[in-house]
């Protein structure tokens, strides 16, 4: 396949996928794209392409050095998720800390978006003490003016 024919499919191709650099095996519209960008890919290489053509390639997009792709973004930890968990619900009480300057919900109750917010706090309270919580979350509760040790609430009384 000529040039011309092959970048044309190429840059339909690319605005279709976002991207100009194919998989070696992938076929496109019946046509055999990767095995055609490779095969640009070594005659890129060996010299064999001129500069109109070296051009007209990186324009639509094609890589010739690798990666060829852009790396797939790893996908977060089970603690990475966990911190954002808990920072997220530190960011539910930010209502509740801008009225009453602390997030220290009692127990047995809670705020009236979150209604549970006070057994949360609890557990939270115990991650600490066990030193299983993320240093972040840590910080952002202590900005928040939290009592990690609160004392033994009303029913002892």
């Amino acid at each position: 396949m000529d040039f011309e024919r092959g970048i044309t499919r190429l840059a339909s191709y690319a605005r279709y996928h976002g991207h100009a650099n194919p998989k070696a095996a992938e076929i496109w519209l019946g046509w055999r794209i990767g095995l055609w960008v490779s095969n640009l890919r070594v005659k890129y290489r060996s010299g064999r392409l001129t500069d109109a053509q070296i051009a007209a390639a990186e324009e639509i997009g094609v890589r010739f050095t690798p990666p060829y792709r852009d790396p797939k973004t790893k996908p977060l930890t089970r603690a990475e998720k966990q911190e954002d968990n808990y920072l997220e619900r530190l960011s539910w009480l930010k209502d509740y800390y801008l009225r009453y300057g602390h997030i220290n919900v009692p127990q047995l109750e809670g705020t009236d978006d979150w209604p549970t917010a006070g057994r949360w706090i609890t557990r939270l309270r115990g991650s600490y003490r066990r030193g299983t919580l993320p240093q972040a979350v840590v910080h952002e509760a202590e900005q928040m003016s939290i009592r990690w040790n609160p004392g033994p609430g009303r029913r002892s009384q």
